[in-house]
């Protein structure tokens, strides 16, 4: 019987390109969990290296692959004052099998760089999207990947992933000085995370820009403004071509507690 090639992927801009507009006051709850801070937690070798582990390690569930089971699943942990993960829980599930296989492969991670917030290791917040989808057509042996897609020819995940000009900090940084906190927003207070979801065209470009989750118009606003002022990105490649690829970046709009 020929097996049965599955794909796993991980959608890492949900959580590496949070952005806290204001810089000075980093958010937190009250057991002292910090979700941006001065030096955010590092996993052994990057980013790169943590979507591979977690790819390598998860195991599609049997009975999820018979009733043909498949989703996203969020998992939210903390990277605590010693690099350790803890405290695991599904921020957003699809089914308990695939819930269960998620909080498996998470609590296995190695021993990260811990985050840092005023040169002493604190406790972070991180959310990672575990993506469980079944290939599409008939699958074979000497297929090594099946990439899933969604709106005819747009992907999720593909080989070789678009790169913004200068990487992942240089997106971030990009962002934080593009923005400007609404004046309306602050007088009344507002904050709050906005999801804006865009496509990195075959030219680098990015369209079809849109909110995927909104916290005020305002807010809103500056956050579709922000993104669609982004430069050209190296475009993503699938088997050699280069393909439109969807992202999601969440940017913090947060406040001074004495404002």
């Amino acid at each position: 019987m020929k097996a049965l090639k599955l794909f796993v992927s991980l959608l890492f801009t949900i959580t590496f390109f949070a952005v806290n507009v204001n810089a000075q006051e980093k958010l937190k709850n009250k057991d002292d969990i910090y979700f941006i801070v001065e030096e955010m937690p590092e996993y052994p070798g990057g980013e790169n290296v943590l979507r591979d582990d977690i790819a390598n390690e998860v195991k599609y569930p049997k009975e999820a692959v018979t009733k043909c089971i498949q989703g996203k699943v969020y998992v939210t942990f903390i990277v605590n004052e010693e690099g350790k993960v803890s405290d695991a829980t599904i921020a957003r599930g699809v089914d308990p099998l695939l819930d269960k296989e998620a909080l498996r492969v998470v609590s296995i991670l190695k021993t990260w760089t811990p985050g840092k917030e005023k040169g002493k290791a604190v406790k972070v917040s991180y959310t990672v999207p575990i993506n469980f989808a079944l290939g599409y057509g008939k699958a074979t042996e000497t297929s090594n990947e099946v990439t899933a897609k969604k709106d005819g020819d747009v992907f999720f995940i593909v080989e070789e992933m678009p790169e913004f000009p200068g990487g992942d900090e240089a997106l971030r940084k990009f962002i934080v000085e593009k923005v400007k906190y609404p004046e309306e927003a602050q007088k009344n207070g507002i904050q709050g995370k906005v999801y804006v979801t865009f496509v990195v065209a075959e030219d680098g470009s990015v369209i079809r820009s849109k909110i995927a989750r909104g916290v005020d118009p305002s807010l809103d606003k500056e956050a579709l403004r922000v993104i669609n002022s982004l430069p050209i990105w190296k475009p993503g490649k699938q088997r050699g071509q280069t393909v439109k690829v969807a992202y999601t970046v969440p940017i913090n709009f947060a406040l001074n507690d004495d404002k």
